[in-house]
């Protein structure tokens, strides 16, 4: 798809809507920029470009999270980000973009993206352990930006992949019965205690009720396509048929996803200090956004995060900025 054309958004389980390029700058005017800034670093090597989170709940307060999918990492500044994304997908980078208005003033928006090849996305949407990728891609996304229909193909195919997986890995931590809202929020309250999370474990609920009509649509279509839940005769109600040993190891699984997301958690902060730009003041603007916790940085913490700030992000947790 050249830059032309139209990207899409993923508005339910199974229908795609066309939008054009202009109808995407009208929702926010600072896409368009950010968007050819990433055309113009990844080229030809560009596959898509997705958004996600609060920024599609209406948040304009927070800086625009992208997920750009490429097929190769040539297009990376150097060879050992190549690798370090292969190691631990995915790299994580910083940009801005400056215009003036009319009167002269300059306006500035400013984004993070995240970086990894199409067939890593997909194949983490189904096979991954950890629910870093899958919990974000079951839940709504936008298509801005697919080079062509083969891509946008697989695009579906994995957002589709990852509300099972979800749904899959959530399912024997449920009760015996429950409703599409329960089986959400729980789920989501366990991906996010498997990460380093500035917000509160409880958020599903907010995020469940943003949009119910596409959780329940991906829940009971899970519902009719697979025999491991099934529709009770008063609607709304699931019968949970997970296996008794399923259920037993619900727990144990939980668990170690909790530990290894949290070993990941560190591991993807401290590589994030060596390719986005100014990490420290970031990671403490956000910390602060959701929780009105500060702590001033020194300067040298500023200029050598990964050396000197891990005493400021311990005193960060222990007030309970992050869990």
């Amino acid at each position: 798809m050249h830059e032309s054309e139209a990207g899409r958004t993923r508005s339910s389980p199974v229908k795609v809507k066309d939008k054009t390029a202009d109808e995407i700058q009208h929702q926010d005017e600072s896409l368009g920029p950010l968007l050819e800034e990433i055309r113009l670093k990844h080229g030809a090597a560009l596959l898509a470009i997705l958004v996600y989170g609060s920024w599609l709940r209406g948040k304009r307060d927070t800086m625009l999270d992208f997920y750009v999918l490429v097929e190769d990492y040539r297009t990376l500044d150097s060879a050992w980000q190549g690798w370090m994304c292969r190691l631990l997908p995915p790299n994580v980078y910083h940009i801005h973009h400056e215009a003036k208005d009319a009167n002269g003033d300059i306006h500035e928006s400013r984004a993070k993206y995240a970086l990894l090849t199409l067939d890593r996305f997909r194949r983490a949407m189904q096979h991954d352990f950890h629910s870093y990728f899958w919990a974000r891609f079951a839940q709504p996304c936008e298509v801005l930006y697919a080079r062509d229909e083969s891509v946008q193909a697989v695009l579906e195919d994995a957002f589709k992949t990852a509300s099972k997986t979800f749904i899959r890995r959530v399912l024997p931590a449920m009760e015996d019965s429950f409703t599409s809202n329960e089986l959400w929020i729980r789920g989501l309250s366990l991906t996010y205690q498997c990460e380093l999370r500035t917000e509160s474990s409880n958020r599903g609920g907010s995020i469940y009720d943003f949009n119910p009509a596409y959780y329940d649509g991906v829940t009971g279509s899970y519902a009719r396509d697979n025999g491991t839940i099934s529709m009770a005769a008063t609607g709304g109600q699931y019968h949970n048929q997970c296996s008794g040993l399923a259920r037993k190891l619900s727990s144990l699984t939980w668990w170690l996803r909790r530990v290894q997301g949290k070993l990941l958690s560190v591991l993807r902060l401290s590589k994030a200090a060596m390719t986005f730009n100014e990490p420290l003041q970031y990671l403490l603007w956000k910390i602060e956004r959701h929780t009105g916790i500060y702590i001033e940085p020194t300067p040298r913490q500023l200029k050598h995060p990964l050396i000197f700030a891990w005493p400021l992000l311990w005193k960060l947790h222990r007030r309970g900025a992050f869990r």
